[in-house]
């Protein structure tokens, strides 16, 4: 674009002072907004129904953490600790691209291994509608969930033939998890 065709843009384009004017401003604030939409279907969420409705859920409830990660993801990927691999088809996963935060002294592996239960949830609830058909790894008897219950420090697991259902409760751990995380990767940023 140019100079001056840059300057009719500036001109054009309103000015709202509700929205972020930075890049990492204004995806830390939409993956704060996803995280409030998550914790919005709390109410949605409980009673569980069953037959066609489950279904149908499971599978809105996998799409919404979908674009939770991919918010999570742009986040990562405009705070930029470390250039970006340049071969399109090297696209790490939001676990693994976390990682450049560990040397502020803070433990990431947590963080990880949340964000790839919570990977493996999505994908059972977006494919199998909820149906747990395989584990953590080959041959595991369990699928360890992206959420707690109430008073427990441990992720919720989930028996193979098990029905993911998350609960209100559990949506609200997942929308937590990801604004705490968002707001940590805020900090850590050099251009925040």
């Amino acid at each position: 674009m140019t100079g001056q065709a840059s300057a009719v843009v500036a001109r054009s384009t309103p000015h709202h002072p509700d929205v972020p004017e930075t890049p990492v401003a204004l995806a830390h604030a939409t993956l704060r907004q996803g995280a409030r939409h998550i914790a919005g279907l709390a109410p949605w969420a409980d009673p569980m129904v069953e037959g066609p409705q489950a279904v149908v859920r499971a599978r809105y409830v996998g799409n919404c953490l979908r674009e939770l990660d991919r918010f999570l993801g742009v986040l990562l990927d405009v705070t930029c600790l470390v250039p970006r691999p340049r071969l399109l088809t090297l696209k790490p996963d939001t676990a693994t691209r976390i990682a450049v935060y560990g040397a502020d002294g803070w433990d990431m592996r947590p963080a990880q291994r949340r964000l790839r239960a919570l990977e493996r949830s999505r994908l059972c609830l977006l494919h199998d509608a909820g149906r747990v058909g395989s584990g953590d790894a080959p041959q595991a008897r369990w699928l360890t969930s992206g959420w707690r219950d109430a008073g427990s420090p441990d992720l919720r697991r989930y028996a193979i033939g098990a029905q993911l259902r998350p609960s209100a409760l559990h949506l609200h751990d997942i929308a937590g998890f990801y604004a705490g995380l968002g707001d940590r990767i805020v900090r850590s940023s050099p251009d925040s």
